[in-house]
């Protein structure tokens, strides 16, 4: 038997669910610094200590994704000796 407190139809859009019902979801949230297009060739001859030059210049706002999807973008800042984002931007 369902709780008609919990009992949702399917009429309800997503967006009108109660957010309660998903809270406790959890989710991959990816840092984006920046992208490169490289060839396999370049790829295959990587060694350590080589650079990638990345598509966004030093300053420039961070992209912080959830499913490939861009949320918000920040400042990388540093917070007991580990990186963090400062939130800037929220919305893609």
């Amino acid at each position: 038997m369902v709780d008609d407190d919990t009992a949702i139809s399917a009429q309800t859009a997503p967006a009108e669910l109660p957010t309660r019902l998903i809270d406790h979801v959890e989710v991959d949230v990816e840092v984006i610094l920046g992208e490169a297009r490289v060839s396999v060739a370049q790829l295959s001859a990587l060694s350590t200590g080589d650079l990638v030059p990345v598509d966004r210049q030093l300053g420039e706002a961070a992209e912080i994704r959830v499913n490939g999807r861009v949320i918000a973008r920040g400042e990388i800042v540093s917070v007991d000796d580990k990186y963090a984002i400062r939130i800037t931007e929220i919305g893609g």
